[in-house]
């Protein structure tokens, strides 16, 4: 049931989000039944204002209303991924090049960690620079890509 509430609200925030040039990265939902969390993490190429973040949650708070997709209360955040999140779309990683990244990624069959710098990406694959060494990642092997903020 879960998927199928998320697959709807995807649905209606796509257009939104597309109207503020914006992309939609990821929908989660959780909480009790009383109390629901709709999570909606939304980028740009350029990155992510909180106004854009404003306007699509206000635009999209009221077709939700509308539709009634979420039985009771809940509580809507719409926001940036963070640093916490993986990167899940190609479209997320130009912006994140010259940046120290962790890439957990399929190789042989065997899952795989790689640390380094992001170098490069192409329309397939991402180049992580590791131990100075640039390695190629198929796009379609990563499994998860962190962006490490250096100190």
């Amino acid at each position: 049931m879960q998927h199928s509430i998320i697959e709807q609200i995807k649905a209606i925030v796509q257009p939104i989000v597309d109207q503020h040039n914006a992309f939609l990265v990821d929908v989660n939902v959780r909480g009790e039944r009383s109390s629901k969390v709709v999570e909606i993490f939304v980028d740009t190429d350029d990155g992510i204002s909180l106004d854009i973040c404003s306007a699509i949650s206000r635009e999209l708070s009221t077709q939700l209303d509308q539709v009634n997709i979420i039985q009771g209360r809940y509580r809507l955040d719409v926001s940036s991924p963070g640093l916490d999140k993986p990167l899940k779309l190609l479209r997320q990683y130009p912006k994140n090049v010259g940046r120290y990244c962790k890439i957990i990624f399929e190789h042989d069959g065997k899952r795989t960690t790689s640390e380094g710098v992001l170098e490069h990406v192409s329309e397939n694959s991402v180049t992580v620079i590791h131990k100075g060494i640039p390695q190629e990642v198929e796009f379609s092997n990563i499994i998860e890509t962190y962006i490490i903020p250096k100190i």
